[in-house]
């Protein structure tokens, strides 16, 4: 096997198993290259991406072998297929022991099954012919060699557990997160709650020290608040991204490794152009955007495109039916529902909306922001509707009740979505770029994005002025 060694002074002075011993200390990649064939039979295709992966977690291993405290966090974002898990998780915990074998060592995914099977290949690397000749002096203790839990004779430990798992009494120097979500379960808000809640709050009290451990989130991007997107919103959090989208785009982070791209491709021989194209229709467009292309949503929408016309402000005719649609909420909690408006009439056939606006609001301020909005206002019928009503009115909002048409928020956007695909509604250009590509609230990250209020009420203005008689039984 062919490997690129790194450069090393007096060689002369180590026999051959020495020799690679020394090296694999030194180079991570190289440990890599010669350790994979014990859990990868087939021959490997050493793409750019690998070696550089390998040389960012040579950082954070070597600087908490030294006990340095750490710089940052570090975030991996990259398609799967790319030997990410064997990098990250099954082979950094083999070769952070060569470095210090006192090291402990958390790694976690989505599922028990998936934790389990990383933590036993790293195991069958340790327990290699080829690792014991190199270090025979690393060796794990005959009664603590469990699947999910070792321990070696010099006390360091590997302990694997999933985001549904325990972590109690165990405290790691280095902590691993492959995978915390299941794709098919990014949509489930308890599913990206409990991986979240997990990252947050479970992994942060597991650490030797808290200014020493690092961890490392190794994942694909699947919803505008899975823990990648929880932990980049977090204000000063110190955070190495390493964005890595399977074919180029802005999304690359850092942005020079867009001169690694080969046609435009991350891993031609992985990834080819065949390839994607067999993903793109196998996961579909979202899919393909969050596992591929490291976006929550496709680059031209979703359920939403960019169907909705601009026009000039000023070239907005005179409308009929203009009013206010409105998604109420009652609370200053950005963590909650926000108030979200849009406002809209007709001419002819056609919807134009000239404002929107979102806010997080008790119902005081509510109240007096929307006596600055153009009436009437339009406010969802439901069972808390008529007390919400009356209590506008009481208020000096001329409020009217709208009828809901059926099924659930996805149900009702597709119903809606139409009118917009065939030219109906046009959008004034002031509010155009807010509508569409907001990072919190706009309609193209819709249903994976991190609020859905303004789609909601723009829905609500859609059925009242073009799809009244379709959906409503007045």
């Amino acid at each position: 096997m062919k490997v690129n060694s790194p450069k090393l002074d007096n060689f002369a002075l180590f026999d051959s198993k020495q020799l690679d011993a020394e090296l694999c200390k030194r180079s991570f990649f190289y440990f890599v290259q010669m350790f994979i064939e014990e859990v990868i039979p087939e021959k490997i295709v050493y793409n750019w991406h690998i070696e550089y992966l390998c040389s960012q977690l040579q950082e954070i291993a070597e600087r908490v072998a030294r006990r340095e405290a750490k710089l940052e966090d570090l975030i991996i974002n990259i398609p799967p297929g790319t030997t990410k898990s064997t990098i990250c998780t099954i082979m950094l915990p083999a070769w952070a022991w060569v470095l210090d074998p006192t090291l402990r060592l958390m790694t976690v995914s989505y599922s028990a099954s998936l934790s389990t099977d990383h933590s036993v290949k790293s195991r069958d690397v340790i327990q290699s012919a080829k690792y014991q000749n190199m270090f025979p002096h690393i060796r794990i203790k005959r009664d603590q060699n469990n699947k999910t839990h070792y321990i070696n004779t010099l006390s360091g430990e590997r302990y694997s557990t999933s985001v549904t798992g325990t972590a109690t009494g165990f405290h790691a120097h280095i902590q691993i997160v492959d995978d915390p979500i299941n794709p098919k379960g990014a949509k489930s808000d308890a599913e990206r709650d409990e991986a979240n809640n997990f990252m947050d709050q479970t992994l942060s009290s597991r650490k030797v020290d808290k200014e020493l451990t690092p961890t490392v989130l190794v994942m694909q991007r699947l919803h505008q608040k899975d823990p990648t997107g929880n932990w980049l919103d977090k204000k000063n959090k110190p955070i190495k991204h390493i964005c890595l989208p399977g074919e180029i785009s802005a999304n690359v982070k850092p942005i020079e490794l867009k001169e690694r791209y080969v046609g435009g491709l991350l891993d031609p021989k992985r990834l080819s152009r065949k390839a994607l194209d067999i993903m793109s229709i196998d996961l579909g467009s979202y899919g393909y955007a969050g596992q591929v292309m490291q976006v929550p949503t496709p680059a031209d929408g979703g359920i939403w495109q960019k169907w909705i016309i601009p026009i000039t402000d000023s070239l907005i005719p005179n409308l009929s039916e203009i009013g206010t649609d409105w998604d109420l909420a009652y609370t200053k909690d950005e963590k909650n529902s926000a108030c979200a408006y849009v406002t809209a009439g007709k001419s002819g056939n056609s919807m134009y909306i000239t404002g929107l606006d979102w806010a997080w609001l008790e119902f005081p301020e509510l109240v007096n922001w929307m006596k600055t909005k153009t009436f009437p206002h339009h406010i969802e019928q439901k069972a808390s509707g008529k007390s919400a009503k009356q209590t506008l009115v009481r208020s000096g909002i001329p409020a009217i009740e709208v009828p809901v048409i059926g099924g659930d928020k996805i149900a009702r956007t597709r119903l809606a979505t139409p009118f917009a695909e065939s030219g109906m509604i046009f959008c004034a250009q002031s509010v155009y770029e807010k509508l569409h590509f907001d990072d919190r609230q706009g309609i193209l990250i819709f249903p994976n994005g991190e609020h859905n209020d303004l789609n909601d009420a723009l829905v609500q203005a859609i059925t009242r002025l073009l799809g009244r008689n379709q959906f409503f039984v007045v």
